[in-house]
């Protein structure tokens, strides 16, 4: 191989290099802006984002839910002496299953009818009803059988029963132990029960108008899964994606070496 011929190759070989070089770090980059989430926020701590999400619905209490009713009061004796009456403070004793007609029955209360009511409405109504035997009854009603199914590419998949009925699609993600850095945020299944059917909502962690859908905020029985994706961080498990162009980027090294090896032949 003559001087000239190798001169030009060895000025040509960094350029290959560069630019093998800049194509993997760019396809790693484009990687990395799909971890966080919310990135059609300005990254700009010059301008507030705000925004309205949607209305917040609260589940009405069905046939066969387990409800916590606690009803206490301050009772009177003929002698003046107060004393505390009502439902146990104990979770267990406070339990109750409402019925197929919609009842439940609550011990110095009696059955009160319940379904189709918010546990806002229902404490209303049982409320309403102590009122009957006790002064200024204090009530208290919340779902014990609200769970959500948390599925997939997460860091702890399972079933979990929260205590608060106003728990969003964040909030789910948040108790699971959030996505693992390979799960793909664009395109979060929601699965829900409606009517006696399934419906199947798409969300896309990686934008703000997840605020403002309508099935933001959980009903029992959801079902979220995190599918995993191909994009991976760099600092995380093997990135498949990147690995393919660092294999396209040593195969036009190789192709380059294998020119280089047969033109020298050539010319010697």
């Amino acid at each position: 191989m003559s001087s000239l011929s190798l001169i030009r190759f060895r000025t040509i070989l960094p350029v290959i290099i560069f630019a093998v070089v800049v194509l993997v770090a760019t396809q790693s980059c484009n990687t990395a802006k799909k971890v966080p989430y919310f990135i059609n926020i300005a990254d700009s701590t010059n301008k507030d984002y705000t925004l309205k999400e949607h209305n917040y619905l609260e589940p009405v209490i069905q046939v066969n839910d387990q409800l916590w009713v606690s009803v206490q009061t301050i009772d009177t004796k003929p002698g003046g002496e107060a004393t505390t009456v009502g439902v146990s403070a104990n979770e267990k004793n406070n339990s109750f299953i409402v019925d197929k007609n919609g009842f439940i029955e609550v011990p110095l209360v009696g059955r009160v009818n319940v379904l189709g009511q918010t546990t806002t409405e229902a404490k209303e109504t049982i409320r309403s009803k102590a009122n009957q035997y006790y002064v200024n009854p204090i009530v208290n009603v919340r779902f014990l059988n609200f769970y959500i199914n948390v599925l997939g590419d997460i860091a702890r998949p399972g079933k979990y029963v929260v205590t608060d009925e106003k728990t969003s699609i964040l909030d789910a993600i948040a108790v699971a132990g959030d996505l693992n850095i390979t799960g793909k945020r664009d395109n979060v299944l929601l699965i829900r029960e409606e009517n006696g059917e399934k419906r199947f909502i798409r969300f896309d962690l990686n934008s703000t108008e997840i605020f403002k859908s309508p099935y933001y905020y959980m009903r029992s029985g959801d079902i979220i899964y995190v599918e995993q994706g191909k994009a991976k961080s760099r600092s995380g498990t093997t990135d498949t994606s990147r690995d393919r162009y660092i294999s396209l980027g040593a195969s036009i090294i190789s192709l380059f070496a294998t020119l280089y090896l047969l033109f020298s032949r050539n010319n010697n």
